[in-house]
């Protein structure tokens, strides 16, 4: 994996393909979307991540399927992991434990988006970290429909890794870019590394802090 990262850094596709890892990285993509969509206590950088295949997709790296098919069934898949968590931790102590990893306001804003919009707060929240995850685990733990929550999961995955990726996509095809292409490259990987250990880092903080009532 750190030649692959090495690879995208320093702008060397051919190397990426000479090596056969295009396979490995686009498994680690849907492996880390559908973990980012999934678990509240994972902060992927899913967002950052898509924009960069959207990149890859345009740059003849990747195919499109990677962004029109791949990606939005791993985060409609997690979402759906999401909803049967909320489902089966309804009213069990770990849900105390989720409310005091996520940012304050977080679990209230889930709770506005899914009492005022119903399904289609995913569609809104889908853009929003911590949030993306938490209104599918509130619609488990109401115990909405769920052949309509599974609708509701893939619609917004797709349309969140179409809009991501075409803007990637734009961003490393147009040739006003061009010479950017490294820069905006190596800005998306460090603002994906720096998203996850920022995160990482508060969840710790907050775990370590005493408890403290949450608005709910």
């Amino acid at each position: 994996m750190q030649d692959i990262l090495l690879a995208i850094w320093q702008q060397d596709f051919d190397q990426l393909i000479q090596m056969q890892a295009v396979g490995l990285l686009v498994t680690c993509l849907v492996v880390i979307l559908f973990l980012e969509s999934s678990f509240v206590f994972l902060p992927l950088p899913g967002d950052s991540l898509v924009l960069l295949a959207g990149g890859l997709v345009g740059m003849g790296v990747l195919g499109p399927e990677v962004t029109l098919i791949y990606l939005p069934l791993a985060a409609g898949l997690g979402s759906l992991i999401a909803y049967l968590q909320g489902h089966a931790l309804h009213g069990t102590s770990f849900m105390g434990h989720v409310e005091r990893m996520i940012p304050a306001g977080s679990l209230p804003r889930a709770s506005r988006l899914l009492q005022n919009y119903g399904f289609w707060a995913l569609f809104s929240s889908r853009f929003v970290p911590f949030v993306r995850v938490l209104t599918p685990m509130l619609m488990g733990v109401s115990r909405l429909n769920l052949p309509r929550v599974m609708m509701a999961s893939f619609a917004s995955a797709f349309l969140w890794a179409l809009l991501l990726s075409l803007v990637g996509k734009f961003v490393m095809a147009a040739p006003v870019f061009e010479q950017y292409h490294e820069l905006i490259t190596k800005g998306l990987l460090v603002t994906s590394l720096g998203l996850f250990v920022i995160a990482m880092a508060a969840i710790a903080i907050r775990l370590f802090k005493r408890p403290t009532n949450r608005i709910r």
